[in-house]
């Protein structure tokens, strides 16, 4: 082997180890950072609830009493919709949902890991609050984890298989 061929070689191995160990460790970084805010009852001064009453409160508390009553007059799926991009996103950065907090940790323990299901969860359950209806989280959070699953196993379904020949017995 020539020389050139062996310093490139220890080089290209010696960056992919490094790419490897820096991808590693952010992962790593990453997990101590969202375990770190699940316990945290502020983050950035922001109030975070521990658990869907204390959301549910947070949101009375943070809304206008006319612009509640315009949202509970909305059907359930509209206001869902219309509110992902606006107080969705807005819980979604303050309460911590993607990068961790204590609610995003109780709805993650609820079978909950997308923050777009939290979000919508979160909305559909304060409309049916300002409603004076059972909020029926449970079945919500169902039919979250069964369309999640739907959509793994369609995935799945479209993703080309590579049959390999059996291997010689030699």
């Amino acid at each position: 082997m020539k020389l050139t061929q062996i310093v490139f070689a220890t080089l290209f191995f010696s960056i992919l180890s490094t790419k490897w160990t820096f991808a590693q460790s952010e992962a790593e970084k990453w997990m101590r950072n969202w375990e770190a805010r699940a316990d945290l009852e502020r983050i950035e001064d922001v109030y975070i609830p521990k658990d869907l009453a204390e959301a549910m409160s947070e949101l009375d508390r943070l809304t206008d009493d006319s612009m509640a009553a315009v949202i509970a007059l909305a059907p359930e799926g509209e206001i869902a919709s219309k509110l992902h991009f606006s107080l969705g996103r807005w819980m979604q950065l303050h309460w911590g949902l993607e990068e961790g907090s204590r609610l995003a940790a109780y709805l993650r323990s609820r079978g909950l890991s997308f923050p777009d299901d939290m979000i919508d969860l979160l909305i559909r359950c304060w409309h049916r609050h300002l409603n004076g209806k059972p909020t029926e989280e449970e079945g919500l959070i169902t039919k979250y984890q069964e369309r999640r699953r739907l959509e793994h196993r369609k995935r799945l379904e479209k993703t080309e298989r590579i049959v390999l020949p059996p291997r010689d017995k030699r």
